[in-house]
């Protein structure tokens, strides 16, 4: 009986760490992934911030153009001009200027030859809103002034440049309650005129004294 009874217990224990060995040979039970969503932060392109957009209520645009025509003669010109504000009421920017005159007969005979005078540069001003819309600016320009050089004795015409500095100091209302749009009525004067040669008075397109009402500009001679 005795060895009947430790052969059934050597069995049983036999079975038991077989069944033991089984169990440590399965697989790992199944766990299901995680299924909130994180960004990949390894691409380059997704680490960059996102572009700030132009705030286009900071600009200031000035279009201008002046068109005159008689007998004698025809005129067309653009000065348009683009600020931006840096400082409260504070604008800078720059004005392009250029402006054609054509005479068809110098001296207003139909035998002489025509003849045409341009003017064509440009600079930086700096704009200041006072109070509502009333404003300072001051603008500094170099301008190159192309003029007709008559040789009535051979009824011809030759050209010669001249570069002319002008530096603009003026104030007025702008006509419009636009953020972006300025048409002013506005007064300038020029300090510089003075030390003209007069060569240079008698070509400038400006002179000391200059009025603009909206899109055109009124020179006082």
């Amino acid at each position: 009986m005795n060895f009947i009874k430790l052969l059934t217990l050597s069995f049983l224990l036999v079975l038991g760490l077989t069944v033991s060995a089984q169990e440590d040979d399965k697989p790992a039970p199944y766990k299901r992934p995680d299924q909130t969503y994180k960004p990949d932060t390894t691409d380059g392109f997704r680490s960059f911030a996102p572009k700030k957009k132009i705030d286009y209520d900071k600009f200031l645009l000035g279009p201008m153009f002046q068109a005159f025509f008689t007998n004698n003669y025809y005129q067309f010109g653009i000065m348009p001009s683009l600020g931006y504000k840096v400082w409260k009421e504070l604008y800078v920017g720059g004005t392009i200027n250029y402006s054609i005159e054509y005479v068809p007969h110098y001296d207003g005979t139909s035998a002489s030859p025509s003849a045409t005078l341009q003017v064509y540069g440009g600079g930086p001003f700096v704009h200041y809103n006072v109070w509502k819309r009333f404003f300072v600016r001051s603008r500094l320009e170099l301008l190159s002034v192309r003029y007709p050089n008559l040789n009535y004795g051979y009824n011809k015409v030759s050209y010669a440049s001249r570069g002319i500095p002008y530096l603009w100091l003026g104030a007025g209302y702008n006509l419009t309650t636009s953020k972006n749009l300025f048409i002013p009525l506005a007064l300038y004067v020029n300090p510089l005129y003075g030390s003209y040669d007069g060569i240079e008075k008698g070509y400038s397109p400006y002179s000391a004294i200059c009025f603009q009402v909206a899109f055109y500009i009124l020179s006082v001679h």
